[in-house]
């Protein structure tokens, strides 16, 4: 694994992380009602969930690559489309009202994170989506481990800092304020990506 390759990989992830969404609703909410130290754990277990899913989609790749590359090949392609919408959609649409479903709130910090993480099917589209530009048929247990970390991690960072932002300089509406430029931030981005991946596989 290069390190350029690595990089293409980290702005994806980091893109997805910081687009504003209910996860962001809930890190923001237990952090300002509860303490700082909820709002980690919070996104710990955020972390977590994102990382079990990544798993699924590396494995599910992986097996699909050393099986069939004719449907591995169909799945990149429709995987960059996807990523370009996104972006496209990011750029365009004005960010909803942050909410958090009433039944997020009958968990503890830790599993509030990891439930809007992983009962949302969502993210494992948008993984399998991610994972079929940067799996390849040389790609080795670490190759792949560290996809799987680095998604997880950067997902897990993300969402510490937000809790320690809106937790020592009370810019609880700073994320709230600014959603619409964040989103359109992270879909640029993922325009950008999407159009290098494209002329790369061609």
């Amino acid at each position: 694994m290069t390190l350029i390759f690595w990089l293409q990989f980290a702005a994806v992830c980091i893109a997805g992380a910081i687009s504003p969404g209910p996860s962001l609703a809930l890190i923001i909410r237990n952090s300002i009602k509860y303490n700082r130290l909820s709002g980690i754990i919070t996104a710990v277990g955020h972390g977590l969930g994102m990382g079990i899913y990544a798993i699924f989609a590396v494995t599910g790749l992986s097996i699909i690559l050393t099986t069939n590359i004719y449907i591995f090949k169909s799945i990149q392609i429709a995987g960059i489309v996807l990523l370009f919408v996104y972006g496209i959609l990011f750029i365009v649409q004005k960010n909803k009202d942050f909410k958090i479903e009433n039944n997020q709130k009958k968990f503890n910090t830790f599993l509030q994170g990891f439930s809007i993480s992983i009962l949302n099917p969502k993210i494992l589209i948008w993984f399998s989506a991610v994972f079929s530009q940067f799996i390849i048929s040389e790609s080795t247990l670490l190759t792949n481990s560290i996809l799987v970390l680095t998604a997880s991690i950067i997902d897990g960072i993300w969402y510490i800092l937000v809790a320690l932002i809106v937790t020592s300089y009370s810019l609880k509406d700073f994320f709230k304020i600014r959603a619409n430029t964040i989103q359109k931030i992270s879909g640029s981005i993922l325009v950008i990506i999407s159009v290098l991946l494209i002329i790369d596989f061609f």
